[in-house]
């Protein structure tokens, strides 16, 4: 996938101004992963953009589900055109794969959607680099990106919104079906889905990207863990929804060590100790992570039966303003439907003659957690065609992680590895990413860096002057973030308080240029540290 260009139509959106042509960079590489970073202060509408983007694809997901109505499809309150380059790709109907795409396109192609006020959206396509679109009414739903992931450090909720929205709406079908369909197409990262993440990767990861993943966390392999059903849930809609989900638990209970059905307290535990033949038996089940991860999403979503009839009408009827988790109920775990627990890893060992140790998944740092929700879910997703919006990935990283994340998502990333284990060709998604971090911007070209600048009422979004790929920290602070002092503001106000203390000292200036060179021997080596030794200098060459 590669995001093309986007206009609001209509209202502006959060502090987006509308009517406005927001245009990317169209350049593809079968050598690098496709990604774009949004940089600049804080305000200046980065994440606005991820949650514009978000909302777009729910209403277009939302759109394609049985109950949703001809009315809501014309939505007055939403209006936008966007385009991107997809992978061609079939899609599985209940009788045969079709391709809505004409036969004499081979290569990617060119997705144009637009979305008046008040109508319908109207779907186009073209052959990649070609202007001769073909409008497209039926199977629409296959000129979507294949998933759309999103990731939030935590600060920003609104960007989980329409997600949260929209797995309230696949429940919905869900219940009025009896079936209901696990192949969703949006998926947001929390801490539920990052257990799902990290046993599904672990258990059926890509062979080299999975050794590279092992080799960061520095562990072996999977221990144990647990999955608990729990169906004492008595209500009428609960048992229509158990009656139908069992069947995802067939699988699992074939995986399973060991498993006990308890009637009495109507709780099915599975239990897993993994070793070589777990690992066969999930791939003769699963095949893949992703679809391993489904099936554990899917259970997962069953944890809204929890929630109260009149907070799910709520929620799928919410305003793209409310922030939608400060409304939620928080039930406590033993409530849950489903849930993953008592994750155990075994760790790397120390020496040849040592077993390494047993620890829990739990104890990981915040930053391994982070690592693992975003380095894994671009990891497993191995169908190309998806979009990742990542609002400020890096902020639990290390500097070291920050330096090659990059690098690492690349790494995940490859469908054929050398015999090194570098990828040789790169899957093709589309990762947009907000970043405050240089170290981000110093591993993309000044195409795919987009530098927010906020005038007024107007956001403007700019390419950096200068190259940003494999500049360091010092100018991209500078040419990204308008700062071009290298330390921090306090010990600054002190080296020039010094500075200017000399500037009106003219009696006893040369003992106080002794004095600040003995202090400066308590400051880190910096520029700043060294320019002030230059001024001291130059001031002792004149007395």
């Amino acid at each position: 996938m590669k995001l093309l260009r986007v206009k609001i139509l209509g209202d502006r959106f959060r502090s987006l101004p509308a009517n406005k042509d927001f245009e990317f960079n169209w350049t593809v590489s079968e050598n690098k992963l496709s990604t774009k970073v949004f940089a600049g202060l804080n305000g200046s509408g980065k994440s606005n953009f991820l949650e514009l983007l978000a909302e777009i694809f729910y209403y277009l997901e939302l759109c394609h589900l049985p109950a949703t109505t001809q009315a809501y499809k014309k939505n007055k309150n939403i209006g936008f055109e966007i385009e991107y380059i997809l992978p061609q790709k079939n899609i599985e109907t209940r009788h045969k794969s079709i391709s809505v795409v004409d036969d004499t396109i081979t290569g990617d192609i060119h997705v144009k959607i637009m979305k008046q006020l008040d109508e319908l959206p109207e779907f186009s396509y073209a052959a990649a680099g070609s202007a001769d679109f073909v409008r497209q009414d039926k199977n629409v739903e296959q000129l979507l990106p294949n998933k759309i992931i999103a990731y939030t450090s935590g600060q920003n909720e609104l960007l989980s919104n329409p997600f949260i929205r929209l797995r309230y709406h696949y429940f919905k079908e869900m219940l009025k079906s009896g079936e209901g369909d696990s192949n969703h197409r949006l998926y947001f990262l929390d801490s539920e889905s990052n257990y799902a993440i990290f046993i599904a990767n672990m258990l059926l990861g890509p062979a080299v990207p999975l050794q590279y993943i092992r080799s960061i966390f520095k562990v072996e392999d999977l221990h144990a863990f647990r999955l608990t059903f729990n169906y004492k849930h008595t209500t009428q809609e609960a048992a229509q929804i158990f009656k139908s989900k069992r069947s995802l638990l067939t699988p699992l209970k074939a995986c399973a060590t060991c498993w006990k059905d308890d009637e009495k307290k109507k709780c099915l535990v599975l239990d897993f100790v993994v070793n070589q033949a777990t690992h066969e038996a999930f791939t003769y089940y699963f095949g893949t992570a992703f679809r391993l991860f489904q099936t554990l999403y899917e259970l997962q979503s069953l944890n809204l039966l929890v929630e109260k009839q009149e907070v799910r009408h709520f929620v799928t009827n919410a305003s793209k303003n409310i922030n939608i988790t400060d409304e939620l109920s928080r039930p406590e775990p033993s409530d849950w439907v489903f849930r993953i627990e008592k994750i155990r890893i075994k760790k790397k060992p120390a020496g040849e003659d040592t077993e390494g140790p047993v620890i829990y998944y739990k104890s990981f740092s915040d930053g391994e957690h982070q690592f693992n929700e975003i380095i894994g879910s671009v990891m497993m997703m191995e169908e190309e065609g998806s979009l990742f919006l990542m609002d400020e990935p890096d902020t639990h990283f290390n500097p070291k992680w920050r330096a090659k994340m990059v690098l690492m998502l690349n790494k995940v990333s490859g469908q054929a590895y050398d015999a090194e284990g570098n990828p040789e060709n790169i899957r093709r998604h589309e990762v947009i990413m907000t970043t405050h971090s240089p170290f981000v911007i110093s591993d993309n070209q000044k195409e795919d860096v987009y530098k927010f600048i906020r005038q007024g009422e107007e956001v403007v979004l700019e390419n950096p002057r200068h190259e940003t790929y494999g500049a360091s920290i010092t100018f991209l602070m500078k040419e990204i973030f308008e700062r071009d002092i290298t330390i921090s503001d306090f010990a600054y106000k002190e080296l020039e308080g010094f500075k200017e203390g000399l500037k009106s000292k003219i009696i006893g200036r040369k003992e106080r240029i002794d004095e600040i060179k003995e202090r400066l021997l308590d400051f880190g080596e910096s520029v700043e540290k060294f320019d002030l030794y230059n001024y001291l200098s130059q001031l002792n060459s004149e007395e």
